[in-house]
């Protein structure tokens, strides 16, 4: 499967993506927007990108973010906790910050909630946003999450999100 916009496409998690999804989690500063307190292994790593990225089954997926003109990997956009019927958690990574800021995150984001709307049972989206990750705050605010209130997630304040599936 392969959804695909004007610079971007998604595409799920393959085998040979150990080494670089391995770099990003294992990045001190992708921790700051992630919650992460601790390097994972590559066994760990590895386990996670050889299990079938079947939501139904394991209630989440992982799907990569690449360029268009050279299908390079720059980033990964997740679903998470999906409770069908109920909801999904989203969250997105560009990581490398030379290739932040320039509508990547933006596509990726409308293309999984075009996903999500077209392929999934759920009512609502949501996302836990850092009060001071300004950049997510407005990312997903310009893709139509609007803010619900303020929740302690494993012991840290976030922003919490929501975006009606109609």
């Amino acid at each position: 499967m392969k959804l695909v916009s004007e610079h971007i496409y998604l595409r799920k998690v393959i085998p040979s993506d150990a080494s670089i999804i391995f770099a990003w989690e294992n990045n001190p500063e992708n921790w700051e927007v992630s919650n992460t307190e601790k390097c994972f292994t590559f066994k760990e790593i590895e386990a996670f990108v050889n299990q079938p990225q079947e939501i139904n089954l394991y209630h989440q997926i992982r799907f990569i973010i690449c360029l268009n003109k050279t299908d390079s990997p720059i980033g990964s956009i997740d679903l998470f906790d999906y409770e069908e019927g109920k909801s999904v958690g989203v969250g997105v990574l560009i990581a490398d910050k030379n290739d932040r800021n320039k509508g990547y995150a933006k596509e990726a984001l409308k293309q999984l909630i075009n996903y999500v709307r077209n392929e999934l049972n759920v009512a609502y989206i949501f996302c836990n946003i850092f009060e001071n990750n300004k950049p997510s705050i407005r990312l997903f605010e310009h893709c139509g999450f609007k803010f619900i209130e303020e929740r302690l997630l494993e012991g840290v304040s976030v922003n919490y999100y929501e975006l009606e599936i109609v």
